[in-house]
């Protein structure tokens, strides 16, 4: 049983990791494994319920303690995320996140959209800051099948002010081999799409 010093003690360690976290595809598993014992200490999970923090005491809820469970149930959900999705889903998931790290963790092929994975990479990231520096922080899917070209095309949409990336993925066995970058005006759109506002990976030259 855990007293209020604990607690104190607890929570200011919990935001210290929260603050120095950098939580990349390097050394995520790592990161996991380092703090799975403090996460065990605060985490309830009755039976088949979800799991919850405990992180009140004495009618005080210690919020560094509640913030780092929740980063290590994402943290984990991510990186075992094949166990509840297909590699499509968790390839949408990623890009829904802006989050290049796990995309690349992935991704493995040699080649995406004819470029090689620096190249690719480096793309991709320039497209999320464009979309993050016109105020996205996350993006939303539309999809459509487009009855032109009979093709599932993705739109990632941003949550602030819908600029989109728009893709189709090919796919081999479940797997996501490879993307196109949609530029055809023939395909069909959902009627609000601004296609002033899409943003491309291939636009920008790498500078290597």
């Amino acid at each position: 049983m855990l007293d209020k010093i604990e607690y104190e003690i607890a929570d200011s360690f919990c935001e210290s990791i929260i603050i120095s976290s950098d939580l990349n595809l390097s050394n995520q598993q790592a990161w996991l494994e380092e703090h799975k014992n403090l996460y065990t200490r605060f985490n309830i999970q009755p039976g088949k319920l979800p799991a919850i923090a405990n992180c009140n005491f004495e009618g005080v809820k210690y919020e560094n303690i509640s913030k780092f469970h929740r980063l290590y149930q994402k943290l984990s959900f991510e990186y075992h995320i094949l166990d509840y999705k297909s590699h499509e889903e968790a390839i949408v998931y990623f890009f829904e996140q802006m989050n290049s790290y796990m995309i690349a963790h992935y991704l493995t092929e040699e080649y995406y959209m004819g470029m090689d994975l620096p190249d690719f990479f480096y793309s991709l990231g320039n497209a999320f800051q464009v979309l993050q520096d016109r105020g996205n922080n996350r993006l939303y899917t539309e999809i459509v099948q487009c009855s032109n070209c009979n093709k599932k095309q993705y739109f990632f949409k941003g949550n602030k002010d819908d600029s989109y990336l728009h893709l189709i993925f090919k796919l081999e066995n479940g797997i996501v081999m490879d993307l196109i970058e949609c530029r055809e005006t023939k395909c069909v759109l959902p009627d609000n799409v601004d296609t002033e506002k899409q943003v491309f990976l291939d636009s920008i030259t790498p500078p290597f």
